[in-house]
């Protein structure tokens, strides 16, 4: 752990901050587009720092050189208080702050214990050699060598964090702006005239990486996804993420949840990601979705609050411009052709799906958590230009509609009723070229998701 330095003999050595003998490994260029994320209780020594005066390097090719890094504020906050009027719901959850929106701004504005430090494996550098002098920048001030860990590759590459000097002009995100992300009301309000007691609130809100981008056309509807991956195509393959209580009903839909009263969290945007976090699902008030959406990837985490409903079923409806695709998953590894013919397919919980292409390669893993013992889960697919189950938004087909349900035995999970339980899942979608699908990729994609990459402060 270092300390602020006051003295100019310890100026001295600091500006000779070593790390053990050099080494040429680092994390494996395979995981260049996953995140490294760090909470300021794992960095010790940067604990009360100002987010925005903290910046990072990595050690390659014999010298420090700065790399992107975004600091995501958050705090403990009950969602219900994003209502107005509140709706508290009686439980605290981390959310990351956002002073523009329902969140609000962190409690505390120095860089704390759930603050997190955000980077990419691409940023990660080699073992610095002993007796390295420290940047200019960083001379003197609170500093730490982080060890990130890669337990696939079993390597390990070095980034180092530190608060820059006052006085010196930094950019945290080293010229590097991979994403652009705007959240945009059709009505050209800003988001004081949200319509939390009752939607809808139409959107045209955008994201747009090198990699793929996306569009949303309301809260829980997401209607556009084009992969822009090597070779890739471009076209839009997406009709709708579908999320519903069950697939035979409007009754409750990505729709009717839009329609319904809710709010945004956070919604904002840096070097290494944004952050897309909403509330609002009809009787679950408390329901949350949160998107991470990183240059490459992107991480949906749903989290459900609502009284027992028995049965949910959330997936991706693709359009007819995925049609001639593959779509396989770890159970039919073969795959078959996105056609909007029915298929007959292995049942069961897969842990990867995949659709690929001339149009691209977009492969998600699927994980979830609950405290509900025995949960009966299983797979959704259907590829069909005339499905039996009603299309409640999007067109009348479903190409390769793939996801994951829970077929009985959703007891509650507001916080507001005694005995509730806890369940989310998480899917972590991976975008790749024309030639970069197959069901081994896809296995060792699923297996990054697993496994991330690990943080740890050493000296």
């Amino acid at each position: 752990m270092r300390t602020p330095v006051y003295a100019a003999v310890l100026a001295a050595l600091f500006a000779a901050a070593a790390m053990p003998a050099a080494a040429c490994a680092s994390v494996a260029s395979a995981r260049a587009g996953d995140p490294v994320v760090a909470t300021g209780a794992s960095v010790p020594a940067l604990l009360g720092a100002a987010p925005a005066r903290l910046i990072a390097y990595r050690y390659q090719g014999g010298r420090l050189s700065q790399v992107p890094l975004q600091v995501d504020e958050r705090k403990l906050f009950d969602v219900g208080n994003a209502y107005q009027p509140a709706l508290p719901s009686g439980e605290q959850t981390l959310v990351y702050a956002d002073a523009a929106y329902s969140a609000g701004s962190d409690n505390d504005p120095s860089f704390d214990a759930n603050d997190e430090l955000a980077l990419l494996g691409s940023s990660v550098g080699s073992k610095a050699p002993k007796g390295l002098a420290l940047p200019s920048t960083l001379r003197g001030q609170r500093h730490q060598w982080l060890r990130v860990n890669d337990s696939i590759g079993r390597e390990s590459g070095y980034v180092l964090v530190g608060e820059a000097r006052s006085g010196v002009r930094i950019d945290q995100s080293a010229g590097s702006h991979p994403l652009t992300y705007k959240f945009s009301l059709a009505s050209g309000q800003q988001y004081s005239g949200y319509r939390r007691a009752q939607g809808p609130n139409p959107e045209a809100s955008s994201l747009t990486t090198p990699t793929y981008s996306l569009g949303f056309s309301d809260r829980w509807m997401k209607d556009r996804l084009q992969i822009r991956a090597k070779g890739a195509s471009g076209v839009d393959i997406l009709d709708m993420h579908k999320s519903m209580i069950s697939a035979s009903s409007c009754g409750r839909s990505e729709r009717t949840f839009s329609d319904g009263e809710g709010a945004f969290l956070t919604n904002r945007v840096g070097p290494v990601r944004a952050i897309r976090d909403f509330i609002g699902a009809n009787s679950g008030p408390y329901t949350e979705r949160r998107e991470l959406m990183y240059p490459g990837r992107e991480d949906v985490e749903t989290f459900l609050r609502v009284h027992a409903i028995g049965t949910v079923v959330d997936f991706l409806d693709y359009s007819a411009a995925a049609a001639g695709m593959t779509y396989r998953n770890s159970l039919n590894p073969t795959g078959v052709k996105v056609d909007g013919q029915p298929d007959a397919i292995a049942t069961g919980l897969p842990s990867w799906s995949q659709v690929s292409g001339n149009q691209g390669t977009l492969t998600v893993s699927y994980s979830h958590t609950t405290s509900i013992i025995g949960l009966p889960m299983t797979g959704y697919y259907v590829d069909s230009t005339h499905p039996t189950a009603p299309q409640c938004t999007g067109d009348s087909a479903s190409y390769a509609a793939s996801g994951a349900a829970v077929t009985a035995g959703m007891t509650t999970t507001d916080p507001r009723q005694s005995g509730y339980s806890h369940f989310s899942t998480a899917w972590r979608l991976y975008f790749g070229g024309r030639s970069s699908g197959g069901a081994k990729s896809a296995a060792a994609l699923d297996r990054r998701a697993r496994q991330a990459l690990q943080v740890t402060a050493v000296r």
